[in-house]
């Protein structure tokens, strides 16, 4: 049954991944980035809840036990249709052409060593602490949306320039010149003649 449960979690991730690919553009990330945050913390929270009041003996509680699973999977499906992508699609919008490539990889190392440092903790966190690991992420989670709403920009539809006036950052501005000056240099550069 885990095995199916593991196999149906992954597909429904990959479902969702896609349906927000297809929808990004059109709501924005900041609405994503506040609905997955507060609606992830939502579904912790239930999902501790119910491990609190039943985890020492689902088999008596057998509807209390599919009401977690399907917590877990609606906090996979809005995970997956918030989250998942948000990690991969800002970091290359708001970095300028100088630094895109550090920045990407500085923030895809932060997503992968993150991952890591969950791996590790949660399992020693529900020894020691059990249900309440799940308020832990539900807190981090709505904190999460919080800072969505109250100070992230919205990237979506804006250039580089655009998005550095949001940051007050000049280099995407910089560069622009840099380029149209290397443009204009190499138009007005005389054509060698081949004969």
């Amino acid at each position: 049954m885990s095995l199916i449960l593991s196999g149906v979690f992954n597909i429904l991730q990959l479902v969702t991944v896609i349906i927000c690919f297809l929808i990004i553009d059109k709501t924005g990330r900041r609405p994503l980035a506040i609905f997955g945050g507060l609606a992830t913390g939502i579904a912790y929270t239930i999902i501790a809840i119910l491990s609190g009041l039943y985890a020492n003996d689902w088999t008596a509680h057998p509807d209390s036990g599919w009401a977690f699973v399907v917590m877990a999977f609606l906090f996979i499906l809005i995970f997956g249709l918030t989250y998942s992508p948000l990690g991969w699609a800002l970091p290359s919008e708001v970095f300028p052409n100088a630094t895109r490539s550090k920045g990407v990889a500085l923030s895809t190392n932060t997503n992968w060593l993150s991952n890591f440092i969950v791996g590790i903790a949660t399992p020693p966190m529900m020894d020691n602490i059990g249900y309440r690991t799940y308020i832990f992420y539900a807190v981090w989670c709505v904190l999460a949306g919080v800072w969505a709403f109250a100070s992230a920009a919205e990237t979506s539809g804006k250039t580089l320039e655009e998005i550095d006036d949001v940051f007050g950052d000049t280099n995407g501005h910089e560069e622009h010149e840099d380029m149209r000056a290397a443009a204009m240099s190499i138009m007005r550069a005389p054509v060698p003649s081949t004969v």
